[in-house]
């Protein structure tokens, strides 16, 4: 059976309420630009680092609440991730009148320890509950809910960005929405990891070690987590100085990364089950071919089918490597190796502002617009390791 029977539906719905909470970085990314004119006195990789601060701050959290879950429960470290998240992210609508941006950039600190609770939950959940082709469609329904509320979050965001540079916080409130079905009906999942005797534990405790592929997968997740997020983060900053949008524009056409990954996450069992061993590969070109209308675009629409691109072929990319680490780790470790994949998707949102700024000044030529070789470049590498390098987890049945 590869559903673990003692779930049942709402259980289910519980655990996916948790993605509909951790697509926050997504909701500043319209508002770079209202920022960078707020704060003048600013400088703009200051400004992009109220967005990437999460990232690094949530790392560590991540993986802390990775070793502790198991003993602490998913219910408590979800309820109280999603206050953090929320409501932190939420306070500096208070401050109108704020000209000190380091009040931005602690409310992002407290955003990143809120994510840094979420982010090990959901995906250990499903790896612990699914096996099969099961996991990979939870997986892939995640990954969608996650980029369906990146949409919602956006699009809410821009727009009251319109109104006034502090309204776009208020976005971060509606995570209180799928906060009542995380309360209502996630699994508590205390000792979930243990259900083994201590006798099978000791016996499997030499078979325990994390293996060194893992920290591959999850190196090769973060290169495309990073081209993935950068062309989002610097969408409104672009639009802007190509005259091709204000706030509200880049909200819609930073949706259509969204769009991508919500088609992306729906199609990936089937994806998987075409593509087996090549899906790294061929989903590295993918980007590719999306990074190239985003350099070039002369018009909104164009930098929209980039970014549409883009993110079906990165998120698929992520979530073939986190379901590979997830066939690679025993049940134990299970919250753990989830953690660290998380990790790597914080952490892209952290390393892309200093690749921009590092682009710029290396190519100043071209501006912000210099970023766009660099992830080209690095896809690149990515598609040649993934038609040459076999990558076994992919279709390695799971560790017991």
């Amino acid at each position: 059976m590869e559903r673990d029977c003692s779930l049942t539906t709402l259980n289910i719905v519980g655990i996916l309420a948790l993605y509909c909470c951790m697509s926050e970085f997504t909701i500043l990314t319209p508002s770079v630009a209202s920022f960078a004119a707020h704060f003048q006195n600013t400088s703009y990789t200051t400004i992009l680092l109220a967005n990437s601060v999460t990232g690094i701050v949530s790392v560590p959290i991540s993986i802390l609440i990775g070793a502790i879950v198991n003993r602490v429960g998913f219910r408590p470290l979800g309820i109280a991730g999603i206050l953090l998240m929320s409501l932190g992210g939420a306070f500096p609508f208070m401050l109108s009148g704020l000209t000190d941006y380091s009040f931005i950039i602690f409310s992002r600190i407290v955003v990143g320890v809120g994510l840094g609770f979420l982010f090990p939950l959901a995906g250990a959940l499903i790896i612990a509950y699914f096996n099969g082709e099961d996991r990979g469609r939870y997986l892939g329904r995640g990954i969608t809910l996650q980029f369906v509320f990146a949409i919602i979050y956006t699009v809410i965001a821009g727009f009251l960005t319109n109104i006034g540079w502090n309204y776009s916080f208020l976005a971060y409130l509606v995570a209180l929405i799928p906060l009542v079905a995380v309360v209502l009906w996630l699994p508590e999942g205390k000792n979930l990891m243990n259900s083994d005797s201590k006798a099978q534990v000791e016996k499997s405790r030499m078979k325990e070690k994390i293996p060194r592929a893992v920290l591959g997968y999850a190196l090769f997740g973060l290169i495309a987590w990073i081209a993935t997020v950068t062309v989002q983060l610097i969408c409104s900053s672009v639009l802007d100085v190509r005259g091709l949008g204000d706030a509200g524009m880049a909200s819609i056409v930073i949706s259509a990364s969204g769009v991508g990954t919500i088609i992306s996450g729906i199609a990936f069992p089937r994806v998987l089950r075409f593509l087996k061993r090549r899906i790294f590969g061929v989903c590295s070109v993918l980007v590719i071919v999306g990074l190239i209308p985003c350099f070039y675009a002369a018009n909104a629409a164009m930098y929209g089918i980039g970014v549409f691109l883009i993110g079906f072929g990165g998120s698929a990319f992520f979530t073939a490597a986190q379901n590979s680490t997830g066939n690679l780790s025993p049940k134990t470790r299970i919250p753990f190796i989830n953690g660290l994949m998380t990790s790597m998707m914080n952490l892209g949102p952290f390393f892309a502002p200093y690749i921009v700024s590092a682009s710029a000044l290396a190519v100043p030529s071209l501006g912000i617009s210099a970023v766009f070789p660099v992830c080209i470049a690095m896809m690149v590498a990515c598609a040649i390791l993934g038609f040459i390098l076999p990558f076994k987890a992919i279709s390695k049945a799971p560790e017991k």
